[in-house]
């Protein structure tokens, strides 16, 4: 039986087509990766064709870069709060409103807790009257005081005025008192002395019987009576003495009334002063009771005293707050930072100031920059074992890393991978050509030129290639350099693949 018409077409087909699709492959996948590698012989041939055309050869030229030849660290962690501050209330009452929910970011003095605010303005208003009151009474006494000050004042002025006239009468009296009985005594006995003399002679002349009897009689009366004068006025010396005795008692009378309006006046100055302090001291307490209440009710309020994520809320409207209570109110985490836990082998490749890169699992593809602030070990002990002597202690060691730009809540998953600080000038690995005792060459571009220099090696990794002398940063060599010869002209080209452009910025 023959074979149908179209599947001998078919074949036939099949078997010109075939060869040339296989060409075409080896075409696609060995031939022009070959060209575009510079170190086949198809890339050379290329540079001869620009050789022999007389124009500048097309190169790739990478900067020397500064870059670290140390592998890189990175480590797992999550988020925590370098801070965290506990909310308590310093007054005990029921709760009317709670204005924040966790989770959210609050600024300072920002409300937090509202408690209701009735029994505390009550209180204000109690405390309030009772300054009233107390100011009212120490107005009062004040005018009471200076009343009677004035009053016991003047009542010791008045007694010594009137000690001071019965002083001048005492005086006044007893020189006028003096002179008079010095006066009537002086005269009695004058006349005294005259009637002697009299008698002396009456009785001479009645001896020799000039006169009658009965004249010496007289003249003997008279002189008695005159004795009885001067008696009298002696006698009335003393009276006199007795007088001044007298006016010497109202003085002293008076002397003891300016002493008791003086002691009066003294007192009443001690007492009243306790009084007026006391009142004062009464007014200063409810003065600082209505403080108190009127601290007391903005207290009610509970504001955020610092910025920071609220990561707990324990209270809800409608509970009662005491002020004894050891658990917070709320939590409010602040400054938070990645916590990278590091292998001990690893802790001293990571200092405090050094960069890092932070990735988190919650914001996929970004990569937030920071800078380690801590490096230590944290301690977790536990003695609750029983019968067990010692503590056991387990030590993890981590970096705290200050994440920058970022508001990050405690908990982010994500890991860090640490900038080592040391940096050294580093090429390309496919731009340097060995020779021995770790010297090498290069092509630099200079001035549209390919210019050989001579370099000296140090260590190499991760396809780059660490230079130690002959190098400053910024020049431009040449990458693949085998078809180059020194001296000719070179233009820069850009890079045309994926690989050159990552090769050139790392």
């Amino acid at each position: 039986m023959r074979p149908p018409m179209w599947f001998s077409r078919a074949a036939l087909i099949t078997g010109a087509i075939a060869p040339l699709g296989i060409m075409g492959l080896l075409t696609v996948r060995v031939l022009l990766p070959n060209l575009q590698n510079p170190e086949s012989r198809f890339y050379s041939s290329f540079v001869n064709y620009q050789r022999l055309a007389g124009r500048p050869i097309a190169v790739e030229a990478i900067p020397v870069v500064q870059a670290s030849m140390e592998a890189g660290l990175a480590a797992p962690g999550e988020s925590v709060a370098l801070q965290q501050v506990a909310v308590r209330s310093l007054i005990s009452g029921p709760v009317e409103k709670v204005y924040v929910t966790e989770g959210a970011f609050v600024r300072r003095g920002e409300p937090l807790v509202a408690l209701q605010r009735a029994p505390f303005e009550d209180k204000v208003n109690e405390a309030r009257n009772h300054l009233a009151i107390a100011t009212a009474k120490l107005e009062s006494l004040e005018i009471s005081t200076q009343s009677r000050l004035q009053e016991l004042e003047a009542n010791a002025i008045a007694a010594r005025s009137r000690l001071t006239n019965a002083d001048t009468r005492l005086q006044e009296i007893n020189t006028l008192a003096e002179a008079e009985i010095q006066t009537n005594v002086a005269a009695a006995q004058q006349r005294l002395e005259t009637a002697r003399k009299r008698l002396s002679q009456i009785q001479g002349l009645v001896d020799q019987g000039a006169l009658p009897q009965f004249q010496l009689y007289d003249a003997q009366d008279a002189y008695a009576l005159r004795q009885k004068e001067l008696l009298a006025a002696q006698q009335g010396a003393i009276d006199t003495q007795d007088q001044r005795f007298g006016n010497r008692d109202f003085y002293l009378l008076r002397q003891e009334e300016l002493q008791a309006s003086q002691q009066a006046l003294a007192l009443f100055r001690e007492t009243a002063d306790k009084e007026l302090e006391n009142a004062r001291l009464a007014v200063e307490n409810r003065q600082l009771e209505l403080q108190n209440a009127t601290r007391d009710l903005n207290r009610t309020t509970i504001h955020a005293q610092t910025d920071g994520l609220v990561s707990r809320v324990n209270i809800n409207s409608g509970e009662l707050v005491n002020a004894g209570d050891s658990q917070p109110l709320l939590l409010l985490t602040q400054d938070m930072v990645f916590r990278a836990f590091i292998d001990q082998a690893r802790l001293n490749a990571v200092n405090v100031g050094d960069l890092a890169n932070v990735r988190l699992v919650a914001y996929p593809g970004r990569v937030f920059t920071g800078r380690v602030l801590r490096v230590n070990p944290t301690v977790e002990t536990d003695e609750t074992q029983p019968n067990k002597v010692g503590i056991d202690r387990q030590y993890t060691y981590s970096a705290w890393v200050a994440v920058e730009d970022l508001q990050m809540p405690p908990g982010l998953q994500g890991f860090v991978e640490f900038s080592q600080g040391k940096t050294e000038l580093v090429v390309p690995e496919n731009s340097v050509t060995h020779l021995s005792g770790g010297e090498g060459l290069v092509l630099v571009e200079e001035q549209g030129k390919a210019v050989t220099r001579k370099v000296v090696l140090g260590r190499s990794a991760q396809g780059k290639r660490e230079i130690l002398e002959g190098l400053i940063l910024g020049e431009k060599v040449i990458a693949n350099p085998r078809s180059i010869n020194p001296g000719e002209a070179v233009v820069v080209r850009e890079p045309r693949t994926g690989r050159e452009l990552a090769e050139r910025n790392q």
